[in-house]
């Protein structure tokens, strides 16, 4: 038997695997005796292929986990590789994982062998409607669940990244669980030290957004202080008028609901109901300079053309105050 784990959201597919193996322990072999796990870019072929052949010791089934052995492969590996799944006697048990997700995968010989096979869905990053679900059942797993103003204040903080987001809600859970309560609040949102800092990120957005260049500075010197780089804060600036000159554009054509915009550019549609409102203060135009402008700075910071790296930013807010 041969199950499949890839994509990108490298959490959900480790949490999968951690839930195979500890029914294989539960189930088949409490003595872990015949659970192994090879690592496909140290492992050769030869290594791979003795543990897939290999007997079960006092158990029906062996267990065996091989990690990003598919796309780490050389093309002489590869082909021997996919010589390998079609040798998968019936008394093991292969779980074949790749962090990666199907495109950088459908070349590889061994991946045609088994995507049609028995396999998990590919663990796409989550849209803004499923990762919202996600991390309300996340929650709940944890013995804790949001209150409506604490969910409010995390979703637009939470971004896309689950390993991070786990984190964030282990420490929040435990935070509910101090309380008494196991209900998460917008004020232990707002308690956690990265968050705040995220916060002022997204109030230096807002400011952008709604054109208070001043209100934009302060932000922006506290932020410099605190140890954020100039090269990431242009990154988030220009996603951020990315958002509303695609915002601008949905209005022209009648379709800027916060709901089209979120699938648009992939973010929750709390924050798409913010760029929405935002990308009112400008002209398409004037967005598209900025964008521009954006673009320039970044590509001149990173060549180090810039006497002082500040200097990139302060064109930005020069521009937008113009």
């Amino acid at each position: 038997m041969i199950l499949f784990l890839y994509g990108e959201d490298a959490y959900r597919s480790k949490k999968k695997l951690d839930e195979i193996r500890a029914k294989f322990l539960r189930d088949l072999d409490p003595s872990g005796l015949n659970l192994q796990q090879l690592d496909g870019e140290t492992a050769t072929v030869d290594e791979m292929r003795a543990a897939v052949s290999a007997a079960p010791f006092l158990a029906k089934k062996r267990l065996l986990v091989l990690t990003d052995a598919i796309g780490s492969a050389s093309k002489k590996e590869a082909e021997a590789l996919a010589e390998l799944m079609d040798a998968v006697p019936e008394d093991t048990i292969l779980v074949v994982r790749e962090r990666v997700g199907a495109g950088e995968l459908e070349d590889a010989p061994a991946y045609e062998k088994i995507k049609g096979g028995k396999f998990y869905p590919e663990f796409k990053p989550l849209g803004p409607k499923e990762l919202q679900a996600w991390i309300l059942a996340e929650a709940k797993e944890r013995g804790a669940e949001f209150q409506k103003d604490g969910l409010a204040a995390y979703l637009p903080l939470a971004g896309t990244d689950t390993w991070k987001i786990a984190g964030e809600l282990d420490a929040l859970s435990a935070t509910a669980h101090a309380a008494g309560t196991g209900r998460i609040t917008a004020e232990q949102v707002r308690s956690l030290a990265h968050l705040q800092a995220e916060q002022s990120v997204f109030d230096l957005l807002d400011a952008v957004g709604t054109r208070r260049a001043d209100q934009a500075v302060k932000l922006l010197d506290a932020l410099l202080e605190q140890g954020e780089s100039e090269v990431a804060l242009l990154s988030r600036l220009q996603g951020h008028v990315r958002g509303l000159l695609v915002a601008a554009d949905l209005s022209v054509l009648g379709q800027a609901t916060k709901e089209r915009l979120a699938r648009e550019i992939g973010v929750h549609p709390f924050a798409a109901a913010k760029l929405v409102s935002q990308s009112r203060y400008f002209k398409p135009h004037e967005l598209e300079r900025l964008y521009v402008k954006l673009i320039d700075a970044d590509e001149q910071l990173k060549r180090g053309g810039w006497p002082k790296p500040r200097a990139a930013l302060d064109l930005f807010l020069a521009e937008l105050v113009s």
